[in-house]
């Protein structure tokens, strides 16, 4: 069950309703809500600094750095303030964690403890790449070892969860989570696997069947019969459809992930709802 709830905080507007959903699940779930901030040390110390400061015709950082360092600790000031006040409305316990590092070396290291990464669908920077998944967000759906739900700019607490399951270990994991939530929520779950061969596809059913018994949870199955199964799950959510999915991250082998991108990548980029990653069998 889910009791430590991690949010990537950066003052971008999708970190902000990753935070609105991450604070509406912990009411729900009587979590503790853990907001990290990080100020990239990698911006601070790297050739950026340096290439600015050799423009403007004065020695690397001397007083760029200072002012720099100045400017983003009154941001994180902000936005820790932001986040202590959303929780007391929220009535909900949160911890605020300032890191210094690398984006997403910082986001793992102050969550370690957590049972979920809540982040952003985009950064501060979505304004410059409206096509692409944050560059923080793809990373942590590699690197990451607890659960990432990637959420878009608008999104509310789910009514119609999805799984999708393709029958190997981290999909086992993504029902498991999938079915731990729809319990706690009271909310009905679907189960969908995308097969062009339905024998395959109702063993596949029957495994998730079989799984999901003990949870009590109430459950429908739908195959889709395709060979794009990232086409497939975008075409069941909102408006029409579901409004949550989880899914087993990287389900391809690692090779092909590394030159293609994998489908939770590709759904997570695309998705109009929250995607619940499950990045770790």
């Amino acid at each position: 069950m889910v009791k430590h709830i991690a949010i990537g905080l950066d003052g971008s507007a999708h970190a902000a309703n990753a935070e609105r959903l991450a604070l509406d699940l912990a009411q729900r779930l009587h979590a503790v809500v853990h907001g990290i901030h990080v100020v990239d040390a990698t911006f601070l110390e790297g050739a950026f600094i340096t290439d600015i400061s050799g423009a403007m015709g004065f020695e690397p950082f001397l007083n760029l750095q200072a002012q720099m360092r100045a400017t983003l600790d009154d941001v994180a000031a902000v936005i820790r303030s932001d986040f202590a006040a959303r929780c007391e409305a929220a009535g909900v316990e949160g911890q605020f964690h300032l890191e210094r590092a690398g984006v997403v070396h910082g986001l793992l290291a102050a969550g370690k403890l957590a049972d979920l990464l809540v982040v952003g669908q985009r950064g501060v920077n979505a304004r410059f790449h409206e096509d692409l998944l944050g560059s923080a967000a793809e990373m942590l759906l590699r690197r990451s070892s607890l659960p990432v739900l990637v959420v878009p700019q608008q999104a509310g607490l789910p009514h119609r969860p999805l799984v999708a399951y393709d029958g190997s270990p981290k999909a086992v994991r993504a029902l498991q989570h999938a079915a731990e939530m729809s319990r706690a929520l009271g909310l009905p779950l679907a189960v969908v696997t995308v097969e062009q061969q339905e024998e395959r596809a109702r063993a596949r059913l029957d495994d998730a069947s079989r799984y999901l018994a003990p949870y009590e949870v109430e459950v429908s199955y739908q195959l889709r019969r395709g060979e794009e199964v990232e086409q497939e799950l975008l075409a069941m959510l909102e408006p029409k459809g579901f409004d949550l999915v989880f899914l087993g991250a990287h389900g391809h082998s690692r090779i092909v992930e590394l030159a293609l991108g994998s489908t939770s990548q590709y759904v997570a980029r695309r998705a109009t709802v929250p995607i619940w990653c499950v990045t770790r069998a």
